[in-house]
């Protein structure tokens, strides 16, 4: 009787494991002369910190399929010369089921101060 709740137990979780899906995300700096700080993705961290030329490391995002897609702006502190001002994205980043979104920050990408 309790092998056999255990068996029910272990079957019970590898289905609900099997029906989460997964995507990833990474963000690349290539804004001069300029340091990316807390750079997340909607509730989603990405990176405490980001030199110009470097690249986050691939964040994976679980969730159930019926959870996808995701659309959220990119989110962070840019630093230069001591200052540092809290910006978004003005595009929203999608991302659906098995995508490998990069995400680049440059000197042309438009973003938004929402505390102005």
């Amino acid at each position: 009787m309790r092998l056999s709740r255990i068996y029910i137990f272990g079957l019970s979780a590898i289905l609900l494991t099997s029906c989460m899906e997964k995507a990833s995300v990474k963000v690349t700096n290539k804004v001069h002369n300029a340091k990316l700080e807390s750079v997340s993705w909607g509730d989603v961290s990405i990176a405490s910190s980001l030199m110009p030329g470097e690249t986050s490391e691939e964040t994976t995002i679980k969730d159930y399929k019926e959870s996808f897609p995701f659309s959220n702006q990119l989110e962070f502190y840019m630093v230069a010369d001591g200052n540092s001002v809290y910006l978004k994205t003005k595009v929203y980043y999608n991302l659906d089921i098995d995508d490998n979104l990069v995400i680049e920050i440059n000197d042309t990408t438009e973003v938004i101060n929402p505390a102005k």
